[in-house]
């Protein structure tokens, strides 16, 4: 019973960091997208990227997007893109967060046909909606696990 205790507290204390930065930079993440989503759906310019696939909101989704706004946004004059840029709080956490969840990805298929900046932005949204409540999910779980034992 003692070795199941000093396990299960070596799993709890070894994986609150991950979850607590996760949790952190999904939050930013999904803040600094809604502001974008507002600042661009009243826009007039049509700015169009791939549709990436949504199955499951899974790592593969979230390195897409990265590729896809870096190389169709990110590079755009205008303050209304300055967000996009590489060194900015959106696309820096957006690349860390990669970085923790998946190595490399293949592009994205152009076949699967255009989709406008703000719905591409609110389809990640979504996907980062989803995993801050599976973030916290895994967090909730291994609290309530302690509170049995």
């Amino acid at each position: 019973m003692k070795t199941i205790l000093l396990l299960a507290f070596a799993v709890l204390v070894s994986s609150t960091p991950v979850e607590n930065n996760d949790k952190k930079l999904l939050g930013e993440l999904i803040d600094e997208l809604f502001r974008e989503v507002k600042r661009f759906s009243n826009n007039t310019k049509e700015i169009f990227l791939a549709e990436l696939k949504m199955n499951g909101c899974k790592g593969e989704f979230f390195c897409q997007a990265e590729h896809e706004l870096k190389e169709k946004v990110s590079g755009l004059s205008g303050a209304k893109f300055e967000h996009f840029r590489t060194d900015k709080k959106l696309m820096r956490n957006l690349k860390e967060y990669n970085k923790h969840h998946m190595k490399t990805c293949e592009p994205a298929d152009e076949d699967h046909g255009p989709i406008l900046l703000p719905d591409f932005l609110k389809n990640l949204i979504k996907c980062f909606k989803t995993a801050f409540s599976q973030v916290m999910l895994m967090y909730e779980g291994t609290f309530f696990f302690f509170l049995f034992f």
